[in-house]
């Protein structure tokens, strides 16, 4: 074991770490470890936004910016001219509120036996600890989704709008709704839109992508294919149970802004070490890691306990205004009538 009693080696963190790669590669062990994060995941392959590093070593500020090119309008033609509105990029300084961890330790006399390895064992509760955190930003993104609903401005059509919910009756969610989502998406104004769904569309989308070579089967694959959609089946359900969501975003107008403090490399700070390691089931990012050990007499000798906790700090950010400011870029559908 490369961790001992006040010294934690750079040596250590690089066992630890290849532990966890060695873990995660493991078809059968990774399972456990594996976040239901399909729903920030689809955000981060749609974000737009430009985001600045942190302002200072212990604040959580950031600036966001969208470029959207607000101010061209047309004019009357004149001669020898060039001349026009200087493009803004809607930068916002915002603070990031949202901090969370997930705190654990590891007692020496679980080693004493030689029956675990004791890498492995701190290996696997960085990785639970990740999990814990990944799946806390998934939730905490539905629940932003739903808090910023924007009012879908078509009103007739398989969906009822009521308030920022548009009702579809069960019967209508198969391959021939794109029609009416693409309609939507246009009426509202969205660019490269997208679908992020719980269990609406699911199976049928499914069936649909193997059942392609039957007859008038291909067409709904094709339709299917019109607009992107992402499968989140743990999270959106959950947080809106009874009801099944669909979200349709504007692609960029939401940011999800994560930062971390420290580098890969072990940094002394008082009586801790703080380094950071990346996410295993959200791209890009990173969660500080804070470790210090105790020693206390079990016996007749010290026993060493090692402390860790992984530590996330970030928040999901709307596009400010885009060109219109009625329009949030995120419309929810329910399956069902209206209430």
């Amino acid at each position: 074991m490369s961790i001992t009693a006040g010294v934690f080696s750079e040596s250590a963190l690089v066992d630890i770490q290849v532990k966890i790669d060695q873990i995660w590669a493991d078809a059968i062990q990774k399972q456990d470890f594996v976040a239901h994060t399909d729903v920030v995941n689809a955000i981060l392959a749609n974000q737009t936004a430009v985001i600045s590093e942190l302002k200072g070593t212990k604040d959580r500020t950031v600036d966001i910016g969208w470029i959207n090119a607000c101010e061209i309008t047309d004019e009357a033609c004149e001669i020898c001219t060039i001349d026009g509105e200087e493009l803004s990029t809607n930068v916002e300084e915002k603070t990031l509120t949202t901090c969370r961890q997930s705190p654990f330790k590891v007692e020496e006399g679980i080693f004493r036996s030689n029956m675990f390895d004791a890498e492995e064992v701190i290996a696997k509760g960085f990785l639970m600890a990740m999990k814990e955190l990944d799946e806390f930003w998934a939730a905490t993104l539905v629940a932003f989704l739903n808090a910023n609903l924007g009012v879908n401005a078509v009103t007739n059509g398989k969906g009822v709008v009521s308030g920022t919910g548009t009702y579809v009756l069960p019967a209508f969610w198969d391959a021939g709704l794109m029609s009416y989502f693409a309609r939507v998406a246009t009426s509202n104004l969205f660019v490269n839109p997208y679908l992020v769904s719980g269990a609406n569309l699911y199976e049928s989308v499914w069936n649909a992508a193997y059942e392609r070579s039957q007859a008038g089967s291909e067409s709904k694959v094709l339709k299917y294919g019109s607009m992107p959609i992402y499968f989140d089946l743990f999270n959106i359900d959950s947080t809106n149970d009874p009801d099944l969501y669909t979200y349709m975003l504007h692609r960029g107008s939401v940011a999800f802004v994560a930062k971390n403090y420290y580098p890969s490399s072990r940094t002394e700070y008082m009586d801790e070490h703080r380094w950071s390691i990346p996410s295993k089931n959200i791209p890009g990012l990173r969660y500080d890691v804070h470790y210090k050990d105790s020693c206390e007499a079990q016996g007749s000798y010290d026993a060493m306990t090692y402390q860790f906790k992984l530590v996330t700090y970030g928040d999901f950010f709307l596009n400010p205004t885009g060109c219109d400011n009625t329009r949030t870029g995120v419309l929810g559908f329910v399956c069902g009538e209206e209430p």
